[in-house]
């Protein structure tokens, strides 16, 4: 992290397992893989306790280009709490730009052309054989 405690390249790594959102087609979902003090950057408390850990949560548009972060502090028992996280303009670029770069390389596709397959996909109706 910066001296302002803003997140660098080096601290995440966008984990492989990207999707698209079922309910938003124009919307990815990530998880980044955090190394950096998140105790001290999100303001919580899980270094002291036992079987507790935080995933970082990465939603993008990318017809929007909009980016959100949630963070999961999970705990052993299987209970979790959320927290939203507001990245930076320099946070929001920086993981972006990972995302895409991952993207391109795993699946050779731009972020948008992701997410285009799964926009095409017709709503199931009654008459089509789905559920009543």
């Amino acid at each position: 992290m910066t001296e302002r405690m803003e997140i660098e390249k080096k601290d995440l790594n966008v984990d492989p397992q990207i999707e698209v959102d079922d309910d938003n087609p124009q919307q990815i979902n990530f998880m980044l893989d955090t190394w950096f003090e998140v105790d001290k950057k999100f303001n919580i408390s899980t270094n002291g306790e036992e079987g507790t850990w935080l995933n970082l949560w990465g939603f993008y548009n990318p017809f929007e280009d909009t980016l959100k972060l949630k963070g999961q502090i999970s705990y052993d028992d299987g209970s979790s709490d959320w927290f939203d996280y507001e990245p930076t303009k320099s946070e929001t670029e920086t993981i972006k730009e990972m995302l895409t770069l991952r993207i391109r390389r795993w699946h050779d596709q731009t972020p948008q052309e992701f997410c285009e397959p799964y926009m095409d996909e017709p709503e199931m109706t009654p008459t089509q054989g789905g559920p009543t």
